[in-house]
């Protein structure tokens, strides 16, 4: 179990995008051929301050190995 908690999460960027992006596909797609609970702009707008986050907030992106905006 640990083997494959390893291989599907590590702490880097990333990792983030990959599974925030899979999170906003799954999401899109249901919104698209399922129910319409959104617009599409709007999803995309949260999407992208979801990715953004390790950027802004410093215990996340020390988490993620990253570091913030005024750290570079």
């Amino acid at each position: 179990m640990e083997m494959i908690k390893r291989i599907l999460w590590q702490p880097t960027g990333g990792y983030w995008l990959f599974w925030t992006s899979f999170i906003y596909l799954c999401i899109g797609m249901y919104d698209l051929f399922v129910y319409t609970f959104a617009k599409t702009e709007h999803i995309q707008a949260v999407w992208i301050l979801i990715v953004s986050l390790p950027l802004w907030i410093k215990p996340l992106a020390r988490k993620l190995n990253m570091k913030c905006f005024w750290e570079i």
